[in-house]
């Protein structure tokens, strides 16, 4: 990014969890968006492994760090990858931290509410001191925060609405989507394209067949691919990671752009360490 707008991703699919957690400092404000992560309780018909269940609890740490170095953290949904009630990371951390989040009473469905309820009062009881953020701009100094109109979780509202946020300082501005999985609406488009980086969640190809179709995955490259005529930098990653095809998805879109386009763990020059996409050769090796 730049030497006054920083953006250290934490927790990411391609880093081994499921999570977004981002921090993201200016010389006004240090922000920690979305401060969980969490593994996939059932896949290919397997529990976590034991070291799924180390990459958990690492990277709890690492989100907890920066936590308590956080002057603002930024919820954008409630599913326990984006969100902790205090079962991992204790709410004291949040104790006389500004919280904005998403509305917990509109745009909402039946489990986030429940989910935002016990969370809110958690936090409130120790001193968090909380802003709806839906559709606002919030200032700090000379960096502002602008969190969009809820958005779609995907491709169908069943899974609730989720805020993504665009960060601003100066001419430097990095966007993040949240579980909008992938592109696929205008709305997305025009609320990122200002971004220099934008951080992506990326389709679910790994539910093609089952609460995904091909239409949709294919809609969602094109999304992404319009946005790539947009922004400078693109980092996809959280549930595209889940695929271990992953590649395939990225070198197509890489096809149709000149935009750079990354995972997580390349960003941070690392190699991509797919846990849960692999979690049946992680038994295999017992």
């Amino acid at each position: 990014m730049s030497d006054v707008l920083s953006v250290h991703p934490i927790a990411f699919d391609s880093l081994g969890v499921r999570s977004m957690a981002t921090f993201i400092s200016t010389p006004d404000i240090n922000i920690l968006i979305d401060p969980s992560a969490s593994l996939a309780p059932r896949r290919f018909g397997l529990p976590p492994h034991e070291v799924e269940w180390r990459s958990l609890h690492r990277y709890v740490e690492e989100i907890m760090k920066f936590l308590s170095d956080s002057d603002l953290v930024i919820v954008t949904h409630y599913h326990y990858d984006h969100h902790d009630p205090g079962k991992l990371i204790p709410l004291e951390l949040f104790s006389s931290k500004k919280v904005i989040v998403k509305d917990p009473e509109n745009k909402i469905n039946y489990s986030q509410r429940f989910r935002a309820s016990k969370f809110l009062r958690g936090i409130k009881e120790v001193g968090a001191k909380i802003d709806v953020g839906d559709g606002k701009e919030f200032k700090f100094g000379r960096t502002s925060i602008t969190l969009s109109q809820p958005i779609q979780h995907g491709n169908t509202e069943k899974l609730g609405y989720v805020l993504m946020l665009l960060v601003k300082y100066y001419d430097a501005s990095v966007g993040f989507t949240s579980d909008i999985e992938g592109i696929l609406n205008d709305y997305s488009i025009s609320f990122l394209q200002s971004s220099e980086l934008v951080i992506i969640d990326g389709p679910p190809t790994y539910l093609v067949g089952s609460a995904y179709s091909e239409e949709d995955i294919e809609n969602s490259m094109n999304g992404l691919i319009r946005l790539s005529a947009k922004v400078c930098k693109m980092v996809i990653d959280h549930h595209l990671m889940r695929d271990s095809n992953y590649a395939k998805f990225l070198d197509e879109i890489r096809r149709h752009s000149g935009t750079q386009l990354l995972t997580v763990a390349e960003y941070l020059g690392m190699e991509p360490n797919l846990l849960e996409a692999n979690r049946r050769e992680l038994y295999k090796k017992r």
